[in-house]
C-alpha cells in the first residue's frame, strides 16, 4: 500500500526532473550557439535554428551595413533599364512590434545576400555560384516577385552595401549577377525612376 502511494509521487518527480533535464540542455546549446562556432549538434538538432536560436545579429558583432538587391531588365531591342531596388522595408509603426510578417522577408533577403557574397567567395568560379541555393533564391525573387518593363525579356541583379541612414557613404557594389531569361513575369507600364547606380 505504501509503494502504492509512493509510486504517483516518484513519477511526478521523475517528471520535473526531465523537465528541468529538458530546459538545462536547451539553455545550455542556446548558450553555446552565440559563440562564434556554433556546435554541430545544434546544426543538426535544428537547423533552422527556430528552437536552438542564434541572436548574434546584434552581438557581439553587430551588423553595420544593409544588403539592397536591385535589378535591371535587358528589353527585346537590347536596350538597358535604370537600376531599380524593390523597396521591402517600410516606415515602422507601434503595431509592427506584435505583427510584422513582411519583417521576415527583409531578413530572409539579407540572409541570402549574405550567403551568397560568402559562397562566391569560397566557390570562386561564377558557373559554380549560380548553381548556388543562394544565387538561385536571388534570381526567384528578382523574375518573379518584381514589376518588369513590358519588355523584358532578360533580368540582371546586383547586391550593394549600403551604410542605412548614413547618406555620406556611398553605396558599395559587391556581386553582379549575368542575364537571365524571364518567362513568365508580372509587368507593368514604364515609369521613371532614379538610376541608383551607373548603367555598366
Amino acid at each position: 500500500m505504501v509503494a502504492a502511494k509512493r509510486a504517483p509521487a516518484v513519477l511526478a518527480r521523475a517528471r520535473r526532473w526531465g523537465l528541468f533535464g529538458v530546459l538545462a540542455s536547451w539553455y545550455a546549446l542556446s548558450v553555446c550557439q552565440q559563440a562564434d562556432r556554433p556546435l554541430p549538434i545544434a546544426k543538426r538538432i535544428d537547423p533552422t535554428a527556430m528552437a536552438i536560436p542564434n541572436w548574434r545579429f546584434f552581438a557581439p558583432t553587430p551588423a553595420r551595413h544593409d544588403f539592397n538587391v536591385l535589378y535591371r531588365d535587358k528589353l527585346a531591342d537590347g536596350t538597358l533599364t535604370s537600376w531599380r531596388e524593390q523597396v521591402i522595408v517600410k516606415e515602422r509603426t507601434l503595431w509592427q512590434m506584435v505583427w510584422h510578417p513582411v519583417r521576415r522577408m527583409e531578413k530572409a533577403l539579407f540572409d541570402v545576400a549574405s550567403e551568397l557574397l560568402k559562397v562566391s567567395e569560397d566557390v570562386g568560379a561564377p558557373e559554380r555560384v549560380q548553381l548556388t541555393v543562394s544565387y538561385l533564391a536571388l534570381l526567384n525573387f528578382v523574375t518573379n516577385e518584381v514589376t518588369h518593363h513590358p519588355d523584358a525579356v532578360q533580368v540582371q541583379f546586383l547586391i550593394a552595401q549600403s551604410t542605412g541612414h548614413e547618406e555620406s557613404i556611398e553605396p558599395r557594389m559587391l556581386f553582379l549577377s549575368d542575364f537571365h531569361a524571364v518567362g513568365h513575369r508580372r509587368v507593368a507600364a514604364p515609369v521613371e525612376s532614379e538610376e541608383l547606380c551607373p548603367t555598366a
